[in-house]
């Protein structure tokens, strides 16, 4: 009796759509270092430049050497 009710359920379940051994790693995906991580270690790490401050800075440079 125990076994055909629990069999009903899990028919039950599986025809709902929601498979529970499906891997999705979304759910999963580490996004960076956290606020925590920032405080301790942030310090360690310079801030990026925009890449067009690179680029000014590169262009002036072969401007310079054609000069």
């Amino acid at each position: 009796m125990l076994r055909r009710f629990t069999m009903a359920l899990r028919d039950i379940w599986l025809a709902s759509g929601e498979p529970g051994g499906v891997y999705r790693p979304e759910r999963h995906y580490m996004r960076g270092p956290g606020p925590k991580w920032h405080a301790k270690y942030g310090h360690l790490y310079p801030k990026s430049q925009p890449a067009l401050v690179h680029a000014e800075a590169s262009l002036r440079k072969i401007a310079e050497h054609r000069a």
